[in-house]
């Protein structure tokens, strides 16, 4: 028996993976031993078909339907058997590695571009389920993605890997050891993960693509070591090692904290990529000085929470101004707007930095993040409140907190029926019956139905939007009324800072 789809896929591989001739061979028995097969197919191909491909799903899909049509079975998923397969195909991580800088000795750019490119190829990004993915841009710019490829998760649940100690192997989902690995429970097979290393504030570690992509060339920079997340001076210092090599990205690092830190905060990563984030386009607010550090321009912005820019030509002058602001509020403590930074040994004061440059100029953006919780806000005090819980209910962090958010794929499904329950002013109680999952909805739809506007989709589009905004305001520190600016420019005097 012969799989037809295992030669188109080694054709792929010799025109977009440059497997090269000797290599296809041994590449062309491992496969066969992975899918158990003992014969091979020697008639024609369609190359030209083969040669327009930019992405393998095409050729994975035939893979699936032979595998069916010959009624093999295994005991892993399409997914797993893709990641396998695609695997094989891929050049080895160390020639990867070497091309890639290689190339950079030229262009970081192009280094860049051969990188990503190769990561599509390969089926690491899987760019046909991301372009499902819906995306718009709001009228006063920020970003809501509704996301069909990845799972909404529960600060709850995130809250459990503070502390943990892991000693399984890999340790996380993104530890250096996934390289080539096969795959488990709750581990993703990443037989074509390839990974660039390189070494930031004198430790090493190594950048990948994320195969969710919300973004342009969203990418993931990890520390070798397995290490919980933490912001300090050496992490802000990585940040810029990493920007200085590629000035053509954003980085950015969640918060160390649950509640205002990433899904993952059992080792330490970043996130940036080839794309301007809303926070990037907002305007200032005010200026202000801070005399030790002349050279750096110290910004307010007007941003939807309490976020600072900081620009400058000098990098050591604008770290250790990052620096001061993040000890400054480590420590900041404010009652009259719920700001405590630690509860015994419970430390709730963060900060969520961001870096990108502009010629030769650094722009560091510095979000101010707490944790805190009550009886009135037990999920958090500056995180989206429960009123906007049918929308988002997960932890802001690095990404929606720059004003790009990714909201969970149930409402592809939950819109329409509520634009339906609108449009023909449909009981509750019927819908909730057939759909209880829209119980969380019930407050939104009838203050929705009080709406004039006669597209129903439309306004439920709009109501999301409105959710968005709601969700960044109630993220910040310091709110934008008389009692938050008053305690926003406590905290700027506390830098020592001066207003121009």
């Amino acid at each position: 028996m012969y799989l037809i789809s295992i030669e188109e896929l080694l054709l792929y591989a010799k025109l977009h993976l440059g497997l090269d001739d000797l290599d296809a061979i041994y590449a062309r028995n491992e496969l066969l031993r992975f899918l158990q097969v003992d014969d091979i197919y020697e008639g024609e191909l369609n190359t030209n078909l083969i040669e327009s491909l930019t992405r393998p799903d095409l050729l994975l899909g035939h893979l699936h339907a032979e595998i069916a049509q010959n009624n093999l079975t295994y005991s892993f998923s399409n997914e797993v058997l893709d990641a396998q397969v695609m695997g094989i195909l891929s050049p080895l991580p160390s020639i990867v590695r070497d091309d890639f800088w290689s190339i950079y000795l030229t262009s970081p750019k192009e280094a860049t571009d051969y990188f990503y490119r190769l990561s599509v190829l390969n089926y690491y990004v899987q760019k046909t389920n991301i372009e499902k993915n819906l995306l718009w841009k709001t009228d006063d710019g920020i970003d809501i993605s509704i996301n069909l490829s990845k799972p909404e998760k529960d600060n709850k649940d995130i809250q459990k890997l503070v502390g943990r100690i892991d000693t399984s192997y890999p340790k996380c989902v993104l530890c250096y050891e996934n390289l080539g690995f096969f795959g488990k429970e709750k581990f993703a097979n990443r037989k074509n993960i390839r990974i660039i290393p390189f070494l930031l504030a004198g430790e090493p570690w190594f950048m990948q693509y994320s195969p969710y992509g919300y973004f342009n060339e969203h990418l993931i920079v990890v520390k070798n070591s397995h290490e919980p997340m933490s912001i300090n001076e050496n992490n802000l210092c990585a940040l810029f090692d990493f920007i200085d090599m590629f000035p053509h990205y954003f980085i950015g690092s969640n918060s160390d904290l649950p509640i205002t830190g990433g899904s993952i905060l059992n080792h330490e990563h970043f996130q940036g990529g080839d794309y301007l984030m809303p926070i990037m386009l907002s305007k200032e607010d005010f200026s202000f000085r801070v005399p030790k550090f002349s050279d750096v321009h110290f910004a307010h912005l007007a941003w939807y929470n309490s976020a600072f820019l900081l620009k400058g030509k000098n990098r050591n002058s604008l770290l250790k101004a990052g620096e001061l602001i993040r000890k400054t509020w480590d420590e900041y403590c404010d009652e009259s707007v719920d700001i405590i930074a630690k509860e015994s040994k419970l430390r709730h004061n963060s900060i969520t930095p961001i870096l990108r440059k502009v010629n030769d100029e650094y722009l560091l953006y510095i979000i101010l993040r707490n944790n805190r919780t009550n009886d009135e806000y037990p999920d958090g005090i500056f995180h989206a409140h429960p009123e906007y819980f049918h929308i988002k209910k997960e932890g802001i962090g690095l990404i929606e907190a720059m004003g790009y958010f990714i909201l969970p794929a149930r409402l592809m499904r939950q819109i329409p029926l509520i634009a339906e329950i609108l449009e023909k002013n449909i009981h509750d109680e019927t819908y909730l019956s057939l759909h209880p999952d829209l119980a969380p909805f019930v407050a939104a739809i009838h203050e929705l139905k009080k709406s004039s506007v006669s597209d129903k989709n439309a306004l439920m589009k709009k109501h999301i939007e409105d959710v968005c905004r709601g969700i960044l305001k109630n993220t910040a520190v310091f709110k934008d009324d008389e009692r938050g600016i008053a305690a926003l420019k406590r905290f700027i005097v506390a830098l020592g800072g001066q207003y121009e």
